[in-house]
């Protein structure tokens, strides 16, 4: 059975869209895009809500269960290719401070390599 109204696309679609954009508060105030801090505040208070119906444990299992599930649909593999580019982007981050310390003429610390000695001296 099809649903009851105008096709997704039609004119008919496109018209009644136009007569119910503006005719509620959020669509006159241009909703989230046009105002972050109400995303942001919409978001918190979301998440405060779900905490105290269901606790931290709540998040802690969410998160696992979307780990595993990204483990098994991409693979080890994916999560070694995050902490390469991760790592990357942190020596290049560092090299930039360094290069903008450098010019201003601040002395800059030495950059540590490899591991730190086991018996430091």
């Amino acid at each position: 059975m099809a649903k009851p109204g105008p096709v997704a696309g039609s004119e008919g679609a496109r018209k009644i869209a136009e007569a119910h954009r503006g005719s509620h508060e959020h669509d006159q105030q241009g909703g989230f895009a046009a105002n972050p801090d109400l995303a942001r505040e919409a978001g918190r208070k979301g998440g405060e809500t779900v905490k105290s119906r269901y606790g931290n444990t709540f998040y802690q299992s969410i998160g696992k269960k979307g780990g595993e599930t990204v483990k098994r649909e991409r693979g080890t593999e994916f999560y070694a290719e995050i902490g390469r580019k991760g790592g990357e982007m942190r020596g290049q981050r560092a090299a930039a401070t360094r290069a903008t310390s450098t010019d201003t003429g601040t002395p800059v610390a030495p950059r540590k390599r490899g591991r730190p000695a086991k018996n430091p001296k």
